[in-house]
Protein backbone atom coordinates (compact mmCIF):
# COMPACT_ATOMS: atom_id res chain seq x y z
CA UNK A 1 0.00 0.00 0.00
CA UNK A 2 3.00 2.40 0.96
CA UNK A 3 4.37 1.68 -2.32
CA UNK A 4 1.38 2.27 -4.19
CA UNK A 5 0.99 5.56 -2.73
CA UNK A 6 3.96 6.69 -3.21
CA UNK A 7 3.48 5.83 -6.88
CA UNK A 8 0.56 7.99 -7.02
CA UNK A 9 2.81 10.95 -4.98
CA UNK A 10 5.55 10.77 -7.61
CA UNK A 11 2.89 10.14 -10.44
CA UNK A 12 1.01 13.37 -9.64
CA UNK A 13 4.19 15.28 -8.77
CA UNK A 14 5.38 14.87 -12.34
CA UNK A 15 1.59 16.13 -13.24
CA UNK A 16 2.12 18.98 -11.24
CA UNK A 17 5.43 19.74 -12.88
CA UNK A 18 3.42 20.44 -15.85
CA UNK A 19 1.12 23.17 -14.06
CA UNK A 20 2.54 25.53 -16.28
CA UNK A 21 0.42 24.23 -19.03
CA UNK A 22 -2.82 24.64 -17.42
CA UNK A 23 -5.08 26.75 -18.91
CA UNK A 24 -8.32 28.66 -19.72
CA UNK A 25 -10.67 27.19 -22.21
CA UNK A 26 -13.18 29.93 -23.51
CA UNK A 27 -16.47 28.27 -24.82
CA UNK A 28 -18.64 30.73 -26.52
CA UNK A 29 -22.21 29.57 -27.65
CA UNK A 30 -24.15 31.22 -30.03
CA UNK A 31 -27.66 31.19 -31.61
CA UNK A 32 -31.35 32.77 -30.68
CA UNK A 33 -33.39 33.80 -28.09
CA UNK A 34 -36.83 31.66 -28.54
CA UNK A 35 -38.58 32.65 -24.83
CA UNK A 36 -38.83 35.57 -22.68
CA UNK A 37 -41.44 34.40 -19.89
CA UNK A 38 -39.28 37.87 -17.66
CA UNK A 39 -41.50 39.60 -15.01
CA UNK A 40 -41.06 42.95 -14.40
CA UNK A 41 -36.99 42.77 -15.48
CA UNK A 42 -35.48 43.30 -18.52
CA UNK A 43 -31.47 42.98 -18.20
CA UNK A 44 -31.03 43.02 -22.41
CA UNK A 45 -33.44 45.72 -22.58
CA UNK A 46 -37.17 45.60 -23.38
CA UNK A 47 -36.61 43.69 -27.27
CA UNK A 48 -34.93 40.20 -26.89
CA UNK A 49 -37.51 37.52 -28.64
CA UNK A 50 -35.39 36.67 -32.18
CA UNK A 51 -32.32 38.42 -31.43
CA UNK A 52 -29.18 36.94 -31.38
CA UNK A 53 -27.37 35.51 -28.27
CA UNK A 54 -23.77 34.86 -27.27
CA UNK A 55 -22.62 32.88 -23.77
CA UNK A 56 -18.92 32.92 -22.88
CA UNK A 57 -18.07 30.05 -20.76
CA UNK A 58 -14.59 30.24 -19.40
CA UNK A 59 -12.96 27.29 -17.68
CA UNK A 60 -10.16 26.61 -15.78
CA UNK A 61 -8.82 23.29 -16.51
CA UNK A 62 -6.46 22.87 -13.43
CA UNK A 63 -7.97 25.29 -10.47
CA UNK A 64 -6.82 23.61 -7.36
CA UNK A 65 -10.39 24.31 -5.37
CA UNK A 66 -12.30 22.58 -8.00
CA UNK A 67 -13.36 19.43 -8.66
CA UNK A 68 -12.37 17.41 -11.47
CA UNK A 69 -12.70 14.16 -13.03
CA UNK A 70 -12.08 11.88 -16.31
CA UNK A 71 -12.52 8.44 -17.80
CA UNK A 72 -12.66 7.10 -21.17
CA UNK A 73 -16.35 7.87 -21.92
CA UNK A 74 -16.16 11.06 -20.09
CA UNK A 75 -14.87 14.55 -18.09
CA UNK A 76 -15.82 17.33 -16.04
CA UNK A 77 -15.00 20.15 -13.77
CA UNK A 78 -17.01 21.40 -11.44
CA UNK A 79 -17.00 23.82 -8.02
CA UNK A 80 -18.85 26.51 -6.10
CA UNK A 81 -20.89 25.99 -2.66
CA UNK A 82 -23.89 25.18 -4.40
CA UNK A 83 -22.14 21.84 -5.09
CA UNK A 84 -19.75 21.15 -2.21
CA UNK A 85 -18.76 23.46 0.42
CA UNK A 86 -15.15 24.61 0.39
CA UNK A 87 -14.73 24.39 -3.57
CA UNK A 88 -14.75 26.96 -5.85
CA UNK A 89 -16.27 27.14 -9.27
CA UNK A 90 -13.68 26.35 -12.61
CA UNK A 91 -16.37 28.28 -15.00
CA UNK A 92 -17.34 31.90 -14.97
CA UNK A 93 -19.70 33.11 -17.84
CA UNK A 94 -20.95 36.20 -19.54
CA UNK A 95 -24.48 36.53 -21.56
CA UNK A 96 -24.65 38.71 -24.07
CA UNK A 97 -27.97 39.66 -26.26
CA UNK A 98 -28.37 43.51 -27.80
CA UNK A 99 -24.46 44.43 -27.14
CA UNK A 100 -25.57 44.13 -23.47
CA UNK A 101 -23.53 41.84 -21.36
CA UNK A 102 -24.49 40.53 -17.95
CA UNK A 103 -21.63 38.15 -15.47
CA UNK A 104 -22.95 35.59 -13.76
CA UNK A 105 -21.79 36.76 -9.76
CA UNK A 106 -19.61 34.78 -7.95
CA UNK A 107 -19.05 34.97 -4.09
CA UNK A 108 -18.89 32.58 -0.84
CA UNK A 109 -20.39 33.74 2.57
CA UNK A 110 -21.96 32.05 5.58
CA UNK A 111 -23.25 34.21 8.38
CA UNK A 112 -25.49 32.28 10.77
CA UNK A 113 -27.59 34.36 13.21
CA UNK A 114 -26.92 33.73 16.41
CA UNK A 115 -28.31 30.86 18.41
CA UNK A 116 -29.26 30.32 22.06
CA UNK A 117 -30.39 27.03 23.33
CA UNK A 118 -32.95 28.61 25.70
CA UNK A 119 -34.22 31.58 23.47
CA UNK A 120 -33.46 30.30 19.63
CA UNK A 121 -31.99 32.23 17.12
CA UNK A 122 -31.89 35.22 16.44
CA UNK A 123 -30.45 38.44 14.57
CA UNK A 124 -29.38 38.54 10.77
CA UNK A 125 -28.24 35.96 8.19
CA UNK A 126 -26.70 36.09 5.21
CA UNK A 127 -25.49 33.29 2.69
CA UNK A 128 -23.48 33.88 -0.78
CA UNK A 129 -22.93 30.54 -3.08
CA UNK A 130 -21.98 29.90 -6.59
CA UNK A 131 -21.47 27.17 -8.96
CA UNK A 132 -20.04 26.62 -12.11
CA UNK A 133 -19.95 23.03 -14.23
CA UNK A 134 -18.77 21.52 -17.56
CA UNK A 135 -20.14 17.98 -18.45
CA UNK A 136 -18.34 15.91 -21.70
CA UNK A 137 -20.64 12.65 -22.21
CA UNK A 138 -19.05 11.29 -25.41
CA UNK A 139 -20.63 8.23 -25.69
CA UNK A 140 -23.96 10.44 -25.60
CA UNK A 141 -22.19 13.09 -27.91
CA UNK A 142 -23.23 16.43 -25.23
CA UNK A 143 -21.66 18.66 -23.53
CA UNK A 144 -23.46 20.28 -20.24
CA UNK A 145 -22.06 23.68 -19.14
CA UNK A 146 -23.71 26.22 -16.46
CA UNK A 147 -22.94 28.43 -14.23
CA UNK A 148 -25.32 30.07 -10.88
CA UNK A 149 -25.29 32.06 -7.94
CA UNK A 150 -27.77 32.68 -4.87
CA UNK A 151 -27.93 34.91 -2.40
CA UNK A 152 -29.75 35.14 0.54
CA UNK A 153 -30.05 37.66 3.52
CA UNK A 154 -32.63 38.11 6.34
CA UNK A 155 -33.05 39.28 9.54
CA UNK A 156 -35.59 38.94 12.90
CA UNK A 157 -39.09 37.76 13.33
CA UNK A 158 -40.17 40.75 15.13
CA UNK A 159 -40.71 44.51 13.66
CA UNK A 160 -37.54 44.80 11.98
CA UNK A 161 -37.71 41.65 9.87
CA UNK A 162 -36.72 41.77 6.29
CA UNK A 163 -35.23 39.65 3.23
CA UNK A 164 -33.78 39.87 0.03
CA UNK A 165 -33.32 36.81 -2.49
CA UNK A 166 -31.06 36.98 -5.96
CA UNK A 167 -30.00 34.22 -8.09
CA UNK A 168 -28.49 33.78 -11.24
CA UNK A 169 -28.73 30.61 -13.39
CA UNK A 170 -27.10 30.18 -17.09
CA UNK A 171 -27.48 27.04 -18.53
CA UNK A 172 -26.85 24.48 -22.18
CA UNK A 173 -27.57 21.07 -23.44
CA UNK A 174 -25.21 20.77 -26.21
CA UNK A 175 -25.69 17.76 -28.54
CA UNK A 176 -23.50 17.30 -31.38
CA UNK A 177 -21.75 14.24 -33.31
CA UNK A 178 -18.10 15.71 -32.97
CA UNK A 179 -18.55 15.72 -29.09
CA UNK A 180 -17.29 12.04 -29.47
CA UNK A 181 -13.74 12.99 -27.79
CA UNK A 182 -14.24 12.31 -23.89
CA UNK A 183 -11.70 15.02 -23.04
CA UNK A 184 -13.90 18.41 -22.29
CA UNK A 185 -11.05 20.69 -23.60
CA UNK A 186 -11.75 19.24 -27.26
CA UNK A 187 -10.99 22.01 -29.01
CA UNK A 188 -13.01 23.52 -32.58
CA UNK A 189 -16.04 24.95 -34.25
CA UNK A 190 -18.42 22.27 -33.54
CA UNK A 191 -22.08 22.86 -35.39
CA UNK A 192 -24.68 21.67 -33.15
CA UNK A 193 -28.22 21.54 -31.60
CA UNK A 194 -29.88 21.37 -28.01
CA UNK A 195 -31.30 23.91 -25.08
CA UNK A 196 -30.37 26.48 -23.46
CA UNK A 197 -31.85 29.05 -20.22
CA UNK A 198 -31.12 32.03 -18.65
CA UNK A 199 -32.70 33.25 -14.94
CA UNK A 200 -32.27 36.23 -13.07
CA UNK A 201 -34.12 37.16 -10.01
CA UNK A 202 -34.59 39.74 -7.05
CA UNK A 203 -37.07 39.53 -4.36
CA UNK A 204 -36.89 41.66 -1.25
CA UNK A 205 -39.63 42.81 1.33
CA UNK A 206 -40.15 43.74 4.54
CA UNK A 207 -42.94 44.60 6.82
CA UNK A 208 -44.53 47.25 4.50
CA UNK A 209 -44.56 45.14 1.23
CA UNK A 210 -41.61 43.43 -0.89
CA UNK A 211 -40.80 44.02 -4.80
CA UNK A 212 -39.86 40.84 -7.30
CA UNK A 213 -38.80 40.94 -10.88
CA UNK A 214 -37.32 38.74 -12.53
CA UNK A 215 -35.87 38.21 -16.38
CA UNK A 216 -36.69 34.79 -18.12
CA UNK A 217 -35.39 33.45 -20.88
CA UNK A 218 -34.85 30.59 -22.91
CA UNK A 219 -32.13 29.81 -26.05
CA UNK A 220 -32.21 27.57 -29.34
CA UNK A 221 -28.08 27.03 -29.91
CA UNK A 222 -26.58 26.51 -32.52
CA UNK A 223 -23.05 26.35 -32.69
CA UNK A 224 -19.79 26.63 -30.02
CA UNK A 225 -16.48 27.56 -30.62
CA UNK A 226 -13.80 25.98 -28.37
CA UNK A 227 -10.53 27.42 -27.57
CA UNK A 228 -7.46 27.50 -25.61
CA UNK A 229 -4.26 25.90 -24.57
CA UNK A 230 -4.60 22.29 -26.30
CA UNK A 231 -4.07 19.71 -23.54
CA UNK A 232 -1.40 16.80 -25.15
CA UNK A 233 -3.17 13.37 -25.24
CA UNK A 234 -0.36 12.06 -22.99
CA UNK A 235 -1.07 14.15 -20.39
CA UNK A 236 -4.83 13.46 -20.48
CA UNK A 237 -4.46 9.40 -20.49
CA UNK A 238 -2.27 10.09 -17.43
CA UNK A 239 -4.74 11.98 -15.83
CA UNK A 240 -7.38 8.88 -16.39
CA UNK A 241 -4.59 6.76 -15.18
CA UNK A 242 -4.23 8.55 -11.75
CA UNK A 243 -7.98 8.63 -11.39
CA UNK A 244 -7.72 4.92 -11.61
CA UNK A 245 -4.49 4.27 -9.30
CA UNK A 246 -6.17 6.80 -6.63
CA UNK A 247 -9.61 4.89 -6.67
CA UNK A 248 -7.40 1.59 -6.29
CA UNK A 249 -5.62 2.61 -3.87
CA UNK A 250 -8.48 4.18 -1.79
CA UNK A 251 -10.49 0.50 -2.28
CA UNK A 252 -7.50 -1.80 -1.31
CA UNK A 253 -7.27 0.53 1.89
CA UNK A 254 -10.83 -0.09 2.78
CA UNK A 255 -10.62 -3.32 2.56
CA UNK A 256 -7.33 -3.54 4.97
CA UNK A 257 -9.25 -1.81 7.51
CA UNK A 258 -12.72 -3.98 7.27
CA UNK A 259 -10.05 -6.96 7.62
Amino acid sequence: MRRLLIGVATMLAVLGGGSARAAIFTYVVTGTVVGDSSEGGAAFGDIVLGRDFSARFEVDDALPSALYAASASGSSAQGGGLIQDGTRPPVRAVLTINGMDYAIRTGDKDVPPYCDPVIGCIGPSARIDDAGTIVKDAGARRLDLSAGYEDFDSCCADYNSYYSIATDDLRFTLNGAAFAVADYRQTGTFALSGTGSFVTVYRAGDRSGGVSDSTRLSFAPTALTVSGGVPEPATWAMTILGFGIVGAALRRRRVVVAA
